[in-house]
């Protein structure tokens, strides 16, 4: 061939063989590996992220703040997102890989867990600071205010801070509500994988014992082929010395074929 032939024909004019089904298998499975491994990383970098902003956050105050907790809140949701496509593409890992890397999607849950409630007390601190600055601010004009206004002044930024710690609590205990639940459904998933491995044994075990007792039923039907083979050719023996004696018997008796012509009863011994 030329050096503009194509190149799947080059070889002795063949085309390539294709994969085999092991060779598809693995490289199908090498795929998922890699893909989970992929959201491996990206979870890891996503909480190191996070994790450095959340703690920076002290440096910054009012609008850089609550601007900065709003990108780490999106940047939450997307390691969010990741952590659920790692958790599917654990589904379709075998039972060794699928127990390692619950490990790592269990950690990634507890980080993210932990930064949530960082974030969501980094947020709760940022508005109690900005009704603190608000109250600074207007300490100036305190003499010129009445003791009532004083009062319900006082009592407006109570209510601001009760209604922020209420928020917080509750995004804490929504937090903790999902990460049951999430730790549910894997103690679900994990048993589910466990009861796929043993329907596989038992399948594996029935099917062996399939295959040794059709190798059984063969070889008891090759024991009996070969006896009726041996009768048959017994019969074939005994008709070939009847015809042969009956065609030419003078030649039978030389030969020592001796066949009664009748068959007689035996001898009493009375």
């Amino acid at each position: 061939g030329g050096c503009c032939d194509p190149p799947f024909f080059r070889a002795e004019g063949r085309p390539p063989s294709m994969p085999g089904e092991g060779q598809v298998n693995l490289i199908t499975a090498n795929a998922m590996t890699e893909e989970i491994n992929y959201y491996d990383e990206e979870l890891t970098e996503l909480t190191d992220e996070i994790r450095q902003k959340v703690d920076a956050l002290h440096r910054l105050q009012g609008a850089a703040r609550e601007e900065r907790v709003a990108q780490l809140q999106v940047r939450m949701q997307r390691a969010k997102q990741v952590l659920h496509s790692f958790k599917v593409e654990m589904r379709e890992l075998s039972k060794e890989e699928a127990f390692t890397y619950d490990a790592k999607c269990k950690a990634h849950l507890a980080n993210l867990q932990k930064l949530q409630t960082d974030l969501q007390w980094a947020k709760t601190e940022g508005e109690r600071a900005q009704l603190m600055d608000g109250a600074t601010g207007e300490a100036a004009s305190v003499d010129q205010m009445t003791a009532q206004q004083i009062i319900s002044k006082g009592a407006a930024v109570q209510e601001q801070s009760i209604a922020s710690t209420t928020r917080s609590k509750k995004m804490i205990e929504d937090s903790k509500a999902v990460g049951a639940e999430t730790a549910s459904k894997l103690k679900q998933q994990t048993e589910q994988m466990r009861n796929i491995d043993e329907d596989i044994m038992r399948v594996e075990t029935n099917l062996q014992r399939a295959d040794l007792l059709l190798r059984a039923f063969l070889r008891r039907m090759a024991t009996d082929k070969f006896i009726m083979v041996f009768l048959f050719l017994i019969v074939v023996g005994i008709v070939t010395i009847i015809i042969y004696k009956a065609i030419n018997p003078e030649q039978a008796e030389e030969d020592g074929f001796n066949v009664p012509d009748e068959v007689t009863p035996p001898i009493s011994r009375d």
